[in-house]
């Protein structure tokens, strides 16, 4: 899975730098063909004649707008949806907290008779009897051999 997420953040990563790039190519191609205006408060703005300083305050700019949407954006989602689903959760985790404590306050009488009906009804478990020892491997044993005795193997002759 680690390289799965990789590779999508990777993908992800080339398709922001493409959308960039069309999106600056568009602007300047589109620019210079006849017809195609961007206004802004009635003057036309032309991208290939910008100075040095409409340049830096535009990409000033765009630099505070895409840290505003990578920072807002996520926190007001955040805020605004998530805080509310978790107060939510949790007032139906307290009912139901509640429900249950109630219920086993007007039930503990039952639920006491009831174990112990069940303590008296229940089968229990019988031990299995135990198995003899067996019986343990005396010298006369240990002279029975069906074939020769590797040399490292002790031996109990006299």
């Amino acid at each position: 899975m680690k390289t799965l997420f990789k590779a999508l953040l990777i993908f992800g990563f080339v398709l922001v730098g493409v959308a960039t790039l069309l999106g600056w190519g568009a602007v300047h191609l589109l620019g210079d063909v006849p017809g195609v205006h961007l206004t802004i408060d009635g003057d036309d703005v032309v991208w290939t004649s910008l100075g040095l300083a409409d340049a830096f305050g535009a990409g000033l700019g765009l630099i505070i707008a895409i840290g505003v949407m990578c920072l807002v954006v996520p926190l007001l989602l955040l805020l605004g949806l998530g805080l509310p689903l978790l107060i939510i959760g949790a007032l139906v985790l307290a009912g139901l907290a509640a429900l249950v404590g109630v219920g086993a306050i007007v039930g503990s009488p039952l639920i006491l008779i009831g174990m112990v009906v069940w303590l008296l009804v229940r089968d229990k478990p019988r031990k299995a009897p135990m198995a003899p020892p067996a019986a343990p491997v005396g010298p006369a044993a240990s002279h029975v051999s069906n074939g020769p005795r590797a040399p490292t193997e002790p031996t109990l002759h006299a």
